[in-house]
């Protein structure tokens, strides 16, 4: 798989701990996606996980042509029960990034927001505070285009919250959050 990327960039901290943003051009379509997950695993640009293949393989079959991966938690673990444990699991720069990308997708018409989180995401109140301003954000996309989609997710958990892509098959269909 990895040698079918036309480009492939990773953000992350000085010190290796806080990954940013993972982004990955996979076909030529204008079409992009922005994946808002629970924390970043493993993957980079080199090493792929499985979740970031699965975002890879919903996102192609939904003709995307690139998909970037940020989070509501920064930092890197391939065990999400570390963030409860970590002092600082947000990271001092996710925020500046979430909302950046929020802001990209607020101006391109071209370009989606998929949220993903699952259950976890209600830790810290992220799942509020990340949902409070991509509504912000969805507000000036509505004034910016004419019926533009609002967040995507594939379905909700029985707790309401946007559903981890592992969770789902490959040929999942992106649907309206709202």
């Amino acid at each position: 798989m990895n040698n079918l990327f036309l480009e492939r960039n990773c953000l992350r901290s000085a010190n290796k701990l806080y990954r940013w943003s993972l982004s990955y051009k996979i076909a030529k379509s204008k079409k992009e996606i922005i994946f808002i997950g629970l924390n970043p695993s493993l993957s980079d640009e080199v090493f792929l996980d499985n979740t970031t293949r699965k975002i890879i393989k919903i996102s192609k079959n939904n003709n995307y042509g690139k998909v970037k991966l940020i989070n509501l938690f920064a930092l890197i673990s391939s065990k999400p029960e570390k963030l409860f444990k970590h002092k600082n699991p947000v990271g001092y720069l996710n925020n500046n990034h979430i909302y950046k990308n929020l802001k990209h997708w607020s101006e391109s018409e071209n370009c989606d927001l998929w949220l993903g989180w699952g259950n976890k995401g209600k830790f810290l109140n992220r799942n509020k505070r990340i949902s409070k301003k991509i509504m912000q954000y969805n507000s000036i996309r509505k004034n910016n285009f004419d019926n533009p989609l609002g967040p995507l997710l594939i379905k909700k958990t029985i707790k309401d919250n946007p559903i981890h892509p592992l969770y789902c098959s490959d040929n999942s269909i992106l649907q309206s959050y709202f």
